[in-house]
């Protein structure tokens, strides 16, 4: 600790320029699996005829650049799959600096460095022992917060304090948090003498039995369900920007086949949560705010995600598989003023998926 913490950056720099790169598992003095490799058969996604040839590449301007469209079409139709196991990684003497753990040669980003601009100088807290929470998407995304990030939670917890890094400010973190009985204070600097950092960004059964841990902590809260409906769930202008063009005649189209309509940005989370929980079906545009549904919805209800052909994306797939849920899509195109969906196809596709819940 005799080196000032702001200098940390430069000396692990100075290492890895004249001994190399090293890694996690490079650093680590003891490795624990806490759950092994899984192997599971999934049930095939829902789709009409013709669906995934309309699927294109991502546009050059898009925010997404940690996948491929190759990878999404993949995901969201494979039905064989193999989930890494989870791994607990122990580590001495870690520094905690501005979104970033520091350790000898090795570099692990966590927050991106825009959040830190023009906080000044901050004193380093001391931390004896901790499991780190927040994870790279995490703290970008609010959907990977609410189910990778608190999932996580509950392993880190068996070690301190769970550690958190600086985010942006979700709407929703308080209500959730307290929901949780989680708390998400952020901590930008740190000397730590054990820290544990967890490998787990697999969907399975270990996540699931921690997904019905917060669950039923949200259910405590919301006891009482309503008869069971089918349910629109409007995107607004939250998160990156996507505009359905013809919302206005799904909704309409929607309407009238029996779906309340719900509004991520307008209703509430309390609100949304009473509606959901008695989802039969959800459609909704691609998008973390669908996320709400993982720990929500019924685990026999159904979400029917509109892709658009250009960001077509499939994690809401290996959640909803995961859990139970059964999984749809309709593609839609890509126009000038937003995306074009055919809502003969979308009302097709839900009588698709009342056909297979039923059966």
């Amino acid at each position: 600790m005799s080196v000032p913490i702001q200098a940390i950056p430069y000396l692990r720099l100075f290492k890895r320029l004249f001994l190399g790169q090293s890694s996690l598992g490079n650093v680590a003095f003891r490795q624990d699996v806490l759950f092994p490799e899984e192997t599971a058969t999934l049930r095939p996604a829902i789709y009409l005829p013709g669906q995934m040839e309309k699927v294109i590449d991502y546009r050059p301007t898009d925010t997404i650049s940690i996948t491929t469209k190759e990878t999404e079409v993949r995901a969201a139709t494979s039905t064989n799959v193999t989930y890494a196991p989870t791994i607990a990684y122990h580590i001495k003497n870690a520094v905690l600096f501005d979104g970033c753990i520091y350790v000898g040669r090795f570099k692990h980003p966590i927050s991106d460095r825009s959040l830190f601009k023009g906080n000044g100088a901050r004193e380093p807290s001391y931390i004896k022992s901790c499991g780190l929470a927040s994870t790279y998407l995490g703290t970008k995304y609010f959907g990977h917060w609410l189910l990778d990030d608190c999932t996580k939670y509950l392993l880190a917890e068996e070690f301190g304090a769970p550690l958190s890094l600086r985010m942006p400010a979700y709407g929703h973190l308080q209500q959730y948090q307290t929901y949780f009985s989680q708390n998400w204070a952020c901590i930008d600097r740190a000397y730590i003498d054990h820290l544990v950092v967890f490998q787990d960004f697999s969907q399975s059964s270990f996540k699931r039995k921690r997904y019905e841990i917060l669950r039923k902590r949200l259910q405590f809260h919301f006891p009482e369900r309503a008869p069971s409906t089918f349910v629109y769930l409007k995107r607004g202008n939250t998160g990156v920007a996507r505009t359905i063009e013809n919302e206005n005649e799904i909704v309409d189209s929607l309407t009238k086949r029996g779906f309340l309509i719900a509004d991520v940005a307008t209703d509430g989370l309390d609100k949304l949560i009473r509606t959901l929980s008695s989802a039969k079906i959800v459609v909704s545009l691609e998008g973390s705010h669908n996320d709400h549904c993982a720990l929500v919805c019924p685990e026999d209800s159904a979400l029917l995600i509109l892709q658009p052909a250009d960001r077509f994306a499939a994690f809401q797939r290996a959640w909803s598989e995961c859990l139970g849920m059964r999984y749809g899509f309709v593609v839609g195109d890509a126009r000038s003023a937003g995306y074009y969906f055919s809502t003969s196809e979308i009302l097709q596709t839900v009588d698709l998926l009342l056909a297979r819940m039923d059966a």
